[in-house]
């Protein structure tokens, strides 16, 4: 990624709060250790929006290592498998790449009689695509969805930073993020069920209403966030619309089918390792996310091209993986861990936050803490927001006769509107590394945005809350 030019002034800020920020006192309940990872917190998000992603996401590594310990840091960032993965996948989405064969899906798509001069439906497409994909290690799908637009952005001949390229990528991190709690019995959706049934034992979440609401409010919100692109942000997709390929397009080449078949494996395996489909689950979960992509790399490496010659070079494919994007995600591992630690005391501090508002009426209170919880997802990883928002939330909503279900799901849903900021969550974070748009222009970008989601979400979530959970 292209460096910014700037004055050191903003090296020794990005020091300063990463290394000395953990020696101020704390407050409202916030201890050494959390002052000294709410120091790199505020550090790596001044660096990342004024110098780049790599540096100020190594100085911010260094810093919560002096307060956590540099094996616990190491091991929380790059020995996590989200991580590792990232890595790893550019053994396989690399062949993809260099082959030509997104391009030549791309071709595919933009000039069948479904999709040709209907820029918006293919947006509408990739984005519901994207929401149904989330439930599969969102983080990855990110890489590889972001990936796939590249390739439509540069063979339509967009620029860096044009606004339907930012938009495209904000789209992505979120339907993905919208993607991950849609099943509650996988991924992120999982998670927040069993946080939910700890608290709320009396009351188990009804799985059947709530796949139907999370479909029902996962594919209008992706419709919506298309909406508003085009009619309130004044995208122009002209250039998809415009897209023709001279002569038609042209088959595939040997190495484009066979890259192409590698990447449909890799998803096939990602998929089938998450379903219930007993003893093939249970064989393919000892490998892992890592052990697929190590294992589709070596046999990468055996393939022969039209000439005879090796396919790929493994070791070139690595070469193609972005540091910085790595480095940061490492870093928000490191914070979604130890963030919600009560050593920390930042999720106490987070509390007494939301704490004051509990005198409201209720059906205000239920504003001003979904309001809340989509300012705090951008600051805080979105889990540790649902499950300090939840047990409020609930109970304010069952004083207004409102279903438990439907306030979790409603709760739930709002929290995936991190998309502010590289620290929002790992979703966005590789979102905002591409070569294609800067960080800063995307934030600014998903400020704008975020207000009008989260007013749509209101409006659509909770009535279906209500038509579907009475």
């Amino acid at each position: 990624m292209e460096q910014k030019k700037v004055n050191i002034i903003h090296y020794i800020i990005v020091a300063a709060f990463c290394l000395l920020f953990r020696f101020i006192p704390g407050f409202a309940g916030i201890t050494p250790l959390g002052m000294g990872i709410l120091g790199s917190f505020i550090g790596a998000i001044y660096g990342w929006i004024t110098i780049d992603m790599l540096w100020p996401s190594l100085m911010a590594l260094c810093g919560v290592g002096l307060s956590i310990g540099m094996n616990q840091m190491l091991a929380a960032s790059f020995g996590n498998m989200a991580v590792v993965a990232l890595v790893l996948c550019m053994g396989v989405l690399g062949i993809s790449m260099t082959t030509g064969a997104f391009n030549w899906l791309v071709q595919v798509m933009l000039n069948n009689k479904f999709m040709n001069g209907k820029a918006w439906l293919t947006i509408w497409f990739i984005l519901v695509f994207a929401w149904f994909m989330g439930c599969h290690n969102p983080i990855i799908m990110c890489v590889i969805f972001c990936a796939f637009a590249d390739s439509i952005f540069k063979q339509v001949g967009l620029q860096k930073n044009d606004k339907l390229i930012v938009f495209m990528y904000l789209g992505i991190a979120y339907c993905l993020m919208m993607g991950q709690i849609l099943f509650p019995f996988i991924s992120t959706g999982l998670t927040l069920v069993m946080a939910y049934g700890a608290m709320f034992p009396d009351n188990p979440i009804d799985i059947v209403p709530y796949l139907l609401y999370m479909v029902v409010v996962g594919v209008a919100m992706a419709t919506v966030y298309v909406l508003l692109m085009r009619f309130v942000f004044r995208v122009d997709a002209s250039p998809i619309a415009n897209f023709k390929t001279e002569g038609g397009v042209p088959a595939a080449t040997r190495e484009q089918k066979i890259a192409l078949s590698i990447f449909a494996m890799f998803i096939v395996l990602m998929l089938a390792q998450s379903l219930p489909l007993g003893p093939v689950k249970a064989f393919l979960g000892k490998f892992g996310l890592i052990g697929l992509t190590l294992i589709l790399g070596c046999v990468c490496a055996l393939l022969k091209d039209s000439e005879g010659k090796p396919l790929c070079n493994l070791e070139k494919m690595f070469h193609m993986c972005n540091w910085g994007q790595v480095t940061m995600v490492g870093y928000i591992m490191v914070c979604a861990t130890y963030m919600n630690t009560p050593d920390t005391g930042i999720s106490t501090a987070m509390a007494a936050l939301i704490k004051p508002f509990a005198a409201l009426p209720p059906l205000v209170f239920i504003v001003v803490a979904l309001a809340l919880g989509v300012v705090l997802t951008n600051v805080a990883n979105n889990m540790i927001v649902c499950v300090l928002i939840m047990p409020f939330l609930v109970n304010f909503g069952m004083s207004i006769g409102m279903a438990p279900t439907a306030m979790v799901a409603l709760l739930f849903f709002m929290a995936q509107f991190a998309i502010a900021t590289p620290a929002a969550s790992p979703v966005t974070a590789v979102a905002m590394t591409q070569e294609m748009a800067d960080s800063n222009v995307m934030t600014k970008a998903a400020l704008k945005i975020i207000p009008l989601l989260f007013i749509c979400g209101l409006l659509i979530g909770w009535p279906v809350g209500q038509i579907i959970f009475g």
